[in-house]
């Protein structure tokens, strides 16, 4: 096995649901599992979070679980099974009645699943569907039709998404879909929610409400993929618990020109503030055929590792391709190759230390903390943590140092499965006193033979209430 900081998400499906498959993902890196609710019944949901249990006992590891919501998704309505050919410069018709598409001499029409597209959508707008393949523009409206032309060819098929990257679409961001799916999810402790199509931080507020009057605290991802998500990054970012630059929607809802950008821009934020990053969609795609990646693909997946992603998530890939367990070894080398050279090749990474422009006493811990462990050249820094604040806020330093986590709580062990460079997590209950818990934990890392005999270790406990940092020599 390749050893790695950066983590990997892998979506299930119908190439990856059975136990064995699973058992070969995990051994291929595997970190998370993302159930996609957009696909599936709940039988066949609550099947897949047993098997991956039982995958994870079986491996003597965690994976976390990530239950992904819809969200308001706008789909082509029920359409003959091959399809309809659209040519460039034709003229057709979308229309929210519950109909089957059609083509006849006189007019070609298109069911679509969203009832207030007609009142969210000006002349003039654009329309893609299809992941943008087909493009088109609003050229007349009606009370229940848009007509469109055309600007490229292609074939529409029932479900395709349809995105309008100029338009202000009115949908909730929560359906009464994703209600029952929640309830589903926290019913059967799933360990992170994503939540899709994020307009603004109340989406993120509003779910918080929900999960917390089912008595959890399961953590929120936000999706990034609307042109609104953009213009609200920041306070999105402060809101969530975590975040996924999901490129796939968002590539059709900004010019495709801009993605690389704003994802570096999410990237930055998200590890300013401690918030674990996920880097989605389309990272292998000709992985889901063929066996080997593009060379493009792989320089993709290598500079979200330079970026600093937390997690980089493959989707068809391991859900429906050929190939699931090599594509996610393949990520498994990438990152395991970069993060050596960035270590061989220091010009390419810098620790920054800035105290002075920390407010908060906790901040200042855990910056302190990897500042000596830098500076001391320590073997390794300790984290004790109830809620996983303290490793979250180490790990977004990216010193590689390795860190070793303690909690007494198996349910933060399991969110941290998401955090880069959080390999080794230790479920214990110490003493309260805080001499004696830091007496335990040397103990424990001398017994286990964590760190070799003459090394020294930084041990930092709980920054987010009473922080300690200490100093070992073992």
């Amino acid at each position: 096995m390749f050893q790695k900081n950066t983590k990997v998400v892998c979506t299930l499906g119908p190439s990856s649901d059975s136990i064995n498959e699973l058992l070969a993902l995990i051994k291929a890196g595997m970190n998370i599992a993302r159930l996609n609710f957009s696909h599936g019944t709940h039988e066949h949901h609550l099947k897949l979070i047993k098997n991956i249990h039982k995958a994870e006992s079986l491996m003597k590891t965690r994976i976390g679980i990530l239950q992904d919501l819809q969200g308001p998704k706008i789909r082509i309505g029920e359409m003959p099974p091959e399809g309809i050919q659209i040519k460039k410069d034709e003229v057709f018709t979308i229309t929210i009645k519950e109909i089957t598409g059609e083509k006849t001499k006189h007019k070609t029409i298109i069911p679509v699943t969203y009832k207030n597209v007609c009142r969210d959508v000006k002349k003039g707008a654009t329309v893609l569907i299809n992941d943008g393949l087909l493009e088109s523009v609003v050229i007349n409206k009606k009370k229940d039709e848009l007509i469109l032309k055309a600007k490229t060819s292609g074939i529409i098929k029932h479900g395709n998404g349809i995105n309008f990257p100029n338009s202000t679409i009115s949908a909730k961001t929560i359906t009464e879909k994703d209600l029952k799916d929640l309830e589903f999810g926290l019913n059967n402790d799933v360990d992170f929610i994503a939540l899709s199509f994020v307009k603004s931080k109340k989406d993120i507020e509003d779910l918080r409400a929900l999960i917390q009057k089912k008595g959890k605290n399961t953590p929120i991802i936000a999706k990034i993929e609307r042109h609104e998500a953009v213009s609200h990054l920041k306070e999105i970012i402060k809101a969530t618990d975590g975040v996924m630059v999901a490129r796939g929607d968002l590539g059709t809802d900004i010019p495709p020109e801009h993605i690389p950008l704003v994802q570096k821009r999410i990237i930055h934020l998200a590890n300013k503030h401690g918030k674990p990053v996920i880097t989605a969609t389309q990272v292998l795609q000709s992985m889901v055929k063929n066996p080997i990646p593009t060379r493009a693909e792989i320089s993709d997946a290598a500079n979200a590792v330079f970026d600093h992603t937390d997690a980089i998530m493959l989707s068809n890939e391991t859900a429906v391709g050929k190939y699931p367990a090599r594509a996610a070894l393949v990520l498994t080398k990438v990152a395991h190759s970069v993060e050596q050279e960035m270590e061989k090749h220091k010009e390419l990474k810098e620790y920054n230390f800035s105290s002075k422009q920390k407010t908060r006493s906790s901040l200042i811990a855990c910056e302190n903390a990897c500042d000596l462990t830098v500076r001391a050249k320590a073997a390794a820094i300790i984290t004790y943590t109830d809620d996983g604040f303290t490793p979250k806020q180490i790990a977004k330093y990216r010193i590689s140092t390795p860190i070793i986590t303690f909690t007494s709580s198996e349910k933060t062990a399991r969110e941290l499965t998401l955090v880069w460079g959080i390999n080794k997590v230790f479920v214990k209950k110490f003493p309260l006193d805080a001499n004696k818990k830091l007496q335990n934990i040397v103990n424990f890392i001398a017994r286990e033979h964590l760190v070799k005999k003459g090394q020294k270790i930084v041990i930092i406990c709980n920054a987010s209430s009473t922080s300690t940092i200490s100093t070992y020599k073992l």
